[in-house]
């Protein structure tokens, strides 16, 4: 009679750890809090939902918004595999500067050959051109074109492995009209870059500038795809706080550190 008891008792036990357990949000263990807090890291100061990062955290805003800070002054936002720095964040405007990381540093030359792409559910580009980036080249001076003004002024070298290879850049302008060369030169690869329209003809005229301006960034303006159910929930608990559950992929309201009832 003891043993059934004990059996029983400890059954119940499960069965309401369980229950409890399922019924919580799944990134965390029902404790939601800090979701009062700003981020903040450099310039960037006293930034709120969407964004997490740093005090704030990951329950606290969508994994698109996730922001992570790098030697207490760089802002990193993190999107289709490539890490950018945010140069500016204006929540008032709902806008970013973004510039990629690993163009940042030397300008120009990169290892990560992939094209910036962004998600358009939540980020659109502002007024810019494309930036093409070509690495690897062979027969520029066999080409006819060694002596084009144009190909000397965007013409660049970048190490790898230490080797010397040659690349150059070409402007994509709205409407699809472009500046391009002919594609005899054997590139090995060549990658997207948003850029300023204000800072396309520069480049045109100054090819030396091209790290400056990579490393300026280009704009985008950002949007919450679930802001609809972010003023229902204000809505339904003033002074509480929108959040959301990582694993189920949707949105939560967070009120007093726990679910909303």
């Amino acid at each position: 009679m003891h043993t059934l008891t004990t059996t029983s008792s400890f059954l119940l036990t499960l069965f309401l750890s369980l229950h409890l357990t399922t019924s919580l949000p799944s990134n965390d263990t029902g404790n939601l809090s800090n979701c009062n807090q700003n981020f903040s890291c450099g310039i960037l100061t006293n930034v709120t939902y969407p964004f997490t990062g740093g005090l704030r955290p990951s329950h606290c805003g969508p994994p698109e918004f996730g922001l992570t800070c790098e030697d207490e002054s760089v802002t990193i936002l993190k999107a289709n595999s490539l890490s950018y720095r945010v140069n500016i964040l204006d929540q008032t405007s709902q806008t970013l500067r973004l510039s990629r990381s690993d163009l940042y540093d030397d300008g120009k030359c990169t290892r990560q050959f992939t094209n910036t792409t962004l998600d358009d559910r939540i980020f659109s580009l502002g007024s810019s051109n494309e930036l093409f980036l070509f690495y690897g080249c062979k027969k520029i001076n066999d080409s006819g074109m060694g002596s084009d003004p144009l190909l000397k002024i965007s013409r660049f070298s970048c190490e790898n492995d230490g080797v010397t290879e040659e690349g150059f850049f070409s402007i994509v302008y709205p409407y699809g009209t472009e500046y391009s060369f002919p594609n005899t030169f054997e590139c090995q690869t060549n990658i997207r870059v948003p850029i300023p329209e204000t800072r396309a003809q520069q480049l045109l005229e100054n090819g030396s500038l091209v790290g400056e301006v990579l490393k300026e960034g280009f704009d985008v303006s950002y949007g919450n795809p679930y802001s609809a159910n972010c003023t229902e929930c204000y809505k339904k608990h003033p002074g509480e706080y929108c959040g959301f559950d990582t694993q189920l992929g949707k949105p939560i309201c967070i009120c007093h550190d726990q679910l909303c009832p």
